[in-house]
């Protein structure tokens, strides 16, 4: 009997309210399918070094580049990305004495390629126009040279890992264009030659053998892109 009562007051309840809809009506939901399943991003930002303890590693700098997105299904993407950074590396003679081993600052750009598999955290829709994603893979960094500086040490070609968080404004409406931010960290390793461990005849070396000569370093970078939606 209570039962009924109840049951029977919900019905009179729902029919007054035109069927007891829950939730946002779909013109007035913050949720807005993503029409497109690519985007082209040309990007800029900054670029932030971890300095080493002797400091002739990369340093920091502007970074530009490109970034490709393919939404394969749901809320899982592709991402592919290739940047330039301007970057200078401080050389060292380890053979001379502490106060005069600095040589110099050269320019030595990196470049860096990136594969990742991305996630968006609002599956294939966007939430008041705002995509927030989260990124993880693989990628190269290079300053494309194979000769060692006049010290010895040489960065080269070196295997990254990627991490990123970025955000995507996407105005919907059948516009083509977004805005997006990203922070991405590009972990990777540095190595000292040995000549950095030898000291020379009558002087002392710049390091000693309690610092490795390999060593992971964390080097994130933030950025702003211009999306075409395709």
């Amino acid at each position: 009997m209570v039962v009924g009562l109840v049951v029977g007051g919900f019905t009179n309840a729902a029919a007054q309210t035109g069927g007891g809809q829950v939730g946002y009506p779909p013109t007035r939901s913050p949720y807005v399918d993503l029409e497109q399943s690519q985007e082209l991003t040309i990007f800029g930002g900054q670029y932030h070094a971890h300095r080493d303890p002797v400091g002739v590693g990369p340093q920091s700098g502007p970074i530009f580049g490109v970034h490709y997105e393919w939404r394969a299904g749901g809320p899982a993407h592709l991402v592919a990305e290739v940047a330039r950074i301007n970057s200078d590396r401080d050389m060292i003679n380890p053979f001379a004495p502490p106060a005069t081993r600095f040589v110099g600052t050269a320019s030595r750009p990196l470049y860096s390629a990136d594969f990742d598999l991305g996630l968006s955290l609002t599956g294939s829709k966007s939430w008041h126009s705002f995509v927030p994603e989260i990124a993880s893979g693989i990628g190269f960094i290079s300053d494309l040279r194979t000769a060692s500086d006049s010290g010895g040490f040489r960065f080269g070609t070196r295997f990254a890992f990627n991490m990123a968080a970025g955000l995507r404004y996407v105005p919907g409406g059948g516009r083509r264009w977004q805005i997006r931010g990203d922070i991405k960290d590009r972990l990777y390793t540095l190595a000292y030659p040995q000549t950095f461990f030898t000291a020379p005849a009558g002087g002392t070396a710049v390091l000693t053998t309690a610092q490795a000569k390999s060593f992971w370093t964390n080097n994130p970078t933030f950025t702003l892109g211009l999306s075409y939606l395709f």
